[in-house]
């Protein structure tokens, strides 16, 4: 199949990271093969044509107005130039409420869509699996119990390892915790998460501080967290995985970050608060029981979870204290560690390069 023109689209940070990732291994194989996207600044500054930014509206659950009518008038953009050039190929990635209707569009068009990394129609909405079974060619999933669920529903499914194996390092040695364990802090990467995440936080360190000798790092993306940070939390805005080796628990969010640190063997709290209305419409229609991607995929409690109304500071300071606790400390990061064998192994967006390039 003709691999001339390619159009990629990601609508959140991790998500385009791995696009930018996969852009990276596409140009290895096929070079002289155009590239155009919708995404964020990762894929900006990756692709040969970059069309709309949509990773900085931080479009998620309930969308407001304003954002329903920007991604509207990028759907009917994308419309016009999928007429005009007619990409051979689209991938898309993640990001299942604004993908659907490009894959639909696709459809319309007679274009090949190839689904990089699943919406989660596992947790919840399990009717969108016909969706993407009608106008998706390839679905490439990340995580090993999708391939079945996809199958089992007539959608073409193959799992080809979670990039995340390439990306972060494993930390090579670990000595008994020191007497000043070094705590970092996640707050997550979307505006919305921030805003709830941030003060839980704060006040978990402070609890903290009173109570053992430790340091606190707290890592963004960006360099103003949305607040003056206390004096006693550093701020990290590298994005370096090599820092992140050098913490010894985690406090963060559910998402990619979870993984990320279970993967370098770092025990943590996982936290996770939204606005009420979106706490609520989530719960009603969530169906799994766990969170925490490392608990979903052990099918038990690997992690803590404090979710919404049990995400207070004075019960998050209780759980890192008793995690940190040396008889509890090393079992814990050998069991974070077994993960990566779950995961497949590294070349993973090669991998996706080339089954999109060959089919």
């Amino acid at each position: 199949m003709a691999n001339d023109r390619i159009f990629i689209s990601a609508g959140d940070l991790s998500g385009e990271i791995h696009a930018a990732n996969l852009i990276k291994e596409i140009k290895k194989i096929s070079p002289s093969c155009h590239i155009s996207a919708i995404g964020g600044n990762n894929l900006k500054f990756t692709v040969d044509e970059f069309l709309e930014d949509i990773v900085n509206i931080n479009a998620f659950g309930i969308l407001t107005l304003k954002q329903t009518l920007y991604l509207g008038k990028v759907l009917k953009k994308l419309e016009e130039y999928f007429s005009k050039n007619h990409p051979d190929k689209i991938i898309l990635v993640d990001y299942y409420g604004f993908h659907i209707h490009i894959a639909y569009l696709a459809r319309k068009m007679n274009i090949p869509v190839f689904y990089y990394i699943s919406p989660q129609v596992w947790a919840s909405r399990s009717g969108r699996i016909k969706k993407l079974a009608e106008t998706v060619k390839k679905m490439i999933v990340i995580l090993p119990f999708e391939e079945k669920l996809y199958k089992d529903n007539g959608v073409d499914a193959v799992f080809v390892g979670n990039p995340l194996i390439d990306m972060v390092p494993e930390k090579q040695s670990f000595g008994i915790l020191s007497n000043t364990p070094v705590v970092g802090l996640f707050p997550g990467s979307r505006k919305s998460a921030i805003k709830h995440h941030l003060p839980i936080i704060i006040e978990t360190a402070k609890i903290l501080k009173e109570k053992i000798n430790a340091k606190f790092v707290m890592f963004s993306a960006d360099k103003k967290v949305g607040c003056v940070l206390p004096e006693y939390i550093d701020l990290d805005v590298s994005g370096d995985f090599n820092k992140r080796k050098t913490i010894d628990f985690a406090i963060c969010p559910s998402g990619t970050v979870s993984l990320e640190n279970a993967l370098m063997g770092i025990p943590m709290a996982v936290m996770y608060k939204l606005s009420y209305f979106n706490y609520f419409f989530i719960r009603a229609i969530i169906r799994i029981k766990y969170i925490a991607i490392v608990n979903i995929l052990a099918g038990k409690s690997v992690v803590p979870e404090f979710i919404q109304f049990d995400a207070k500071p004075q019960k998050i300071a209780i759980s890192v204290l008793e995690q940190i606790r040396s008889e509890n400390y090393m079992p814990k990061v050998k069991e974070l560690l077994a993960f990566r064998k779950m995961l497949g192994i590294s070349g993973v967006n090669k991998r996706v390069a080339e089954i999109i390039l060959n089919n």
